[in-house]
């Protein structure tokens, strides 16, 4: 194939400039929140439809503790989907999905916290003298805090990198 023609160039006195394409990090970053909150979402409906079997499990019927298992994963559908709100909004390059990112990792983690705290109530009240509960405690709320800093970067990678690129709608 040959291209026929002479080449021209702008006029003399014209400037011209070129429109940077945006990043593609946005999109990346919006599409596993989405990702991850969809999973979030149908784990937490899974643990509302098994919730009367964790408390047989754990035998919490006996304590005073039965509703959180109930409340928890009620919580956690809020979270995820507020996490997939976010990163459809980061998909669109909309800066509103970073804070709508960081309000659902804080209710991720406020009920990651208490969840830890309760479990660990539980499993001293049935386990009694081992102190189990202690330990269980401490492995959730280590756990909670490195969910939180991994889904936290999630969001706010985006617009470290290249916060031009997010509009302000």
């Amino acid at each position: 194939m040959t291209l026929e023609g002479e080449p021209t160039s702008a006029p003399a006195g014209t400037t011209i400039v070129y429109a940077n394409q945006k990043s593609g990090g946005p999109r990346v970053f919006g599409a596993l929140a989405m990702l991850l909150g969809g999973i979030g979402v149908i784990m937490a409906l899974l643990d509302i439809a098994s919730a009367g079997e964790t408390i047989e499990l754990w035998g919490a019927d006996e304590t005073s503790y039965s509703w959180w298992f109930y409340v928890s994963p009620l919580l956690a559908a809020a979270s995820g989907g507020l996490f997939a709100y976010a990163g459809f909004l980061l998909w669109n390059y909309k800066k509103k999905g970073v804070w709508m990112g960081f309000g659902s990792v804080a209710v991720w983690t406020v009920n990651g916290v208490v969840d830890s705290v309760i479990n660990g109530r539980i499993a001293d009240e049935m386990v009694g003298e081992l102190d189990i509960g202690g330990f269980l405690a401490q492995l959730g709320l280590v756990a909670t805090g490195v969910g939180a800093v991994c889904c936290g970067l999630i969001v706010s990678l985006p617009l470290l990198m290249n916060g031009n690129d997010l509009d302000d709608e």
